[in-house]
């Protein structure tokens, strides 16, 4: 076993799979997630998800049972995705995956699972899951438009509450396919072309999280001009009122020039409360980040805020309640509705990474921040210069602080939290990078697993103290269903996008006889960098949408293939067996008249002998007993009279047997003499008679 990789997923097929089709652009992103036992990996090639079981391989310790096994399951999109994806993101309770692009987002439905190793439809290699896009039409009118964030609502009934950030100051709330609010967290962005004032000052959202959930502001009961209102009219007013507060979520936006807002909001209204930006204490010259990239929220109480800058700087706060509300004083949020803020940060420490071996104090990159949901007092950073893992120690305080009941009891915050430097991927001062693909954290045994620009696994045992354990907030299950509408830009229209340029390199006319060597080949240099990057690396990418579009294309046909043969496998099945039930059904209704018959004739004898029977049915009774008695003594005499008749029949036939026993016989030769003289005789009375005719005929009587 590798001391880099426990689980051994380099070799596994399903990072084989991966491995041939990263993307070629070497940024941080996240292709990684899991959810209880199942480690979901996106395939950039075939655009498809890949699951596997990664418990599963731990529970048998047999090679034989681990190489029979199920690998990997696919699950292929319904409709085609069109979309550089570079994060997936599943759901609280694993019903649905979350698919982000800079441009556009998708979910994937997942089915449902069964089996021994818990996959799903029990371990079937390749299933066609019902995939749907978000507002591509939004995104194809609007190629500025980007992502920047996405998170699901931990509140969500139905497990399909998406929040969606988007560079123009705003959070599109979504319901499966279905948008159900657009929140504005800041002024909108007009881009004509040129640049922007909000960009050139960083009041561009660029990183939100959910904190825990509280009580809600309460609708004021609005003021009756009409004279004719009583006093009793106005206190049920008030009470009705009250009984409306609700459960507020504040929805924590971060800038890009480290100013905060909070966003009161609630799951069923579209009617929002903007806040800010939130005063930071104690006070700094540069607000705490000049170029703050990310946001993470630890459910803490008071909730900790982390808020992180390209620099490698981390500041670690605590989000608490003012004591007076505060009104706005950022003159472009002057468009926007602002109420005062109920909210204060509080930083309490600032942590620096390494942001590789060689860094200078110049260098910098964005900075992910991913949230550890067994131990809260830790959260990892990844980067283009590898993963950090840092941990929090005040929150411990807190919490000992909060259970504490001794009144004597003060709150020491000396402990300062501490970042290890996990894994490193940069490690000299070149721009070549080698950046984290993938991070997803395992649980139970707790683990943490990446996947790295040059397609390297990394999985990594993480040490847990018991004491730091935490209970998850339980999500609520939900059983609403939402109807899906698929959708999604053509392919053709995917190809128009990737090779529209935006800078053309003109026609050079030959006036360059003046110029010297080195501004020509300076000139031939910037029609080279034109010509790669608008044309040639265009192409390129148009050739890799193809190929994948291609593998996608390749690979439903195998799958409906596959699910062709299951089908008529199925039918042949169900033929089988409705035959058995035919069979069966008329057995059962054979037996079920026989029982017809025989209730039947207990319910007449039943009711004959009923004491409680009226005088017509006792008759009739009586009757059908006495021709009963009738027929059968009928059917006895003749049967007598038959046996009579047989026995008179035999005496008959025994009598005339004797009579012709009994009658005399001559014997032979007396017989023949006797015949003989008879025969004489005949002869002579024949010729007498012969004689008389012809006497009679002369005399002529």
């Amino acid at each position: 076993m590798s001391l880099t990789d426990c689980l051994e997923l380099n070799k596994t097929a399903l990072f084989e799979k991966i491995r041939s089709g990263l993307p070629v652009v070497q940024k941080t992103q996240n292709l990684l997630d899991c959810k209880d036992d199942l480690l979901f990996a996106w395939d950039s090639k075939d655009s498809c998800l890949l699951v596997r079981n990664w418990r599963a391989p731990l529970t048998d310790s047999s090679t034989d049972a681990k190489r029979a096994g199920v690998q990997f399951q696919t699950l292929i999109p319904s409709s085609t995705v069109n979309l550089n994806v570079d994060r997936v993101l599943v759901s609280n309770e694993a019903s649905l995956v979350a698919l982000s692009s800079p441009h556009g987002v998708c979910i994937l439905e997942l089915p449902r699972r069964w089996g021994a190793d818990g996959y799903y439809k029990d371990g079937k290699e390749r299933i066609t899951c019902r995939s749907f896009g978000l507002d591509t039409q939004l995104f194809q009118n609007n190629p500025h438009l980007e992502v920047r964030q996405m998170r699901w609502h931990p509140h969500s009934v139905s497990d399909s509450t998406l929040l969606v950030l988007l560079n123009n100051n705003t959070i599109r709330v979504y319901n499966h396919s279905k948008l159900r609010y657009v929140w504005q967290v800041g002024p909108s962005v007009v881009r004509n072309g040129g640049n922007n004032s909000l960009l050139d000052f960083g009041e561009v959202a660029v990183d939100f999280d959910i904190a825990p959930a509280g009580k809600g502001k309460g609708p004021e009961p609005g003021e009756d001009t009409n004279s004719n209102l009583n006093q009793s009219n106005k206190t049920l007013m008030t009470a009705k009122a009250a009984g409306k507060q609700k459960i507020e979520w504040p929805v924590i936006v971060l800038r890009e020039n480290g100013n905060i807002y909070i966003l009161m909001t609630r799951l069923d209204s579209a009617q929002t409360r903007l806040q800010g930006p939130i005063t930071i204490t104690p006070q700094a010259h540069n607000n705490y980040g000049l170029e703050s990239c990310s946001l993470m929220v630890i459910p803490s109480l008071p909730p900790t805020v982390v808020v992180a800058e390209s620099n490698g700087k981390l500041h670690h706060a605590l989000l608490m309640e003012a004591e007076t509300a505060e009104h706005s004083f950022n003159e472009v949020d002057d468009l926007v509705l602002i109420e005062p803020a109920e909210f204060v940060i509080h930083v309490l420490e600032t942590v620096e990474l390494e942001l590789g071996l060689a860094s200078t104090s110049e260098s910098g990159c964005p900075i992910h921040l991913k949230r550890d949901l067994i131990n809260e007092l830790r959260y990892f950073a990844y980067h283009n210069a590898g993963l950090h893992v840092v941990t929090v120690s005040f929150i411990s305080e807190l919490q000992r602080y909060l259970d504490s009941e001794a009144e004597e009891d003060r709150l020491e915050l000396a402990a300062s939290s501490r970042a290890e430097y996990i894994l490193c991927t940069k490690f000299d001062s070149s721009e070549r990078v080698n950046a984290v693909f993938g991070i997803s954290l395992l649980q139970m045994p707790a683990k943490v697993v990446l996947l790295l620009g040059s397609g390297q696994v990394i999985s990594l045992k993480l040490v847990i103290d018991a004491q730091l354990l935490v209970t998850p907030n339980e999500n609520k299950q939900g059983g609403a269903e939402v109807e899906l509408q698929e959708g999604g830009p053509s392919f053709v229209e995917t190809i128009k996008a990737l090779l529209k340029r935006s800078v053309n390199q003109p026609i050079l006319a030959n006036k360059l006889a003046s110029a010297s060597a080195h501004e020509s080949y300076e000139l031939l240099n910037q029609a080279i960098e034109v010509l790669r990057e608008q044309y040639l690396k265009r192409h390129e990418l148009v050739r890799a949408a193809f190929a994948r579009h291609i593998n996608q294309i390749q690979l439903k046909k195998e799958q409906q293939l596959q699910e062709i043969q299951d089908l008529e496998h199925e039918r042949e099945l169900i033929s089988e067996r409705a035959h058995k039930l035919a069979e069966r059904f008329e057995e059962i209704s054979y037996n079920q008249e026989l029982l017809v018959r025989k209730c039947h004739g207990l319910m007449q004898r039943a009711n004959a002998a009923l004491p409680n029977s009226v005088v017509a049915e006792r008759e009739i009774a009586q009757e059908v007993a006495r021709l009963n008695n009738t027929t059968q003594s009928m059917a006895t005499a003749l049967d007598n009279a038959k046996k009579s008749l047989n026995k008179q029949r035999y005496h008959i036939a025994k009598s005339q047997d004797d009579l012709k026993r009994n009658a005399y016989e001559l014997p032979e030769k007396q017989h023949r003499t006797i015949t003989e003289i008879l025969t004489q005789l005949t002869g002579e009375i024949d010729r007498q008679i012969t004689d008389v005719k012809r006497i009679n005929k002369i005399v002529g009587v």
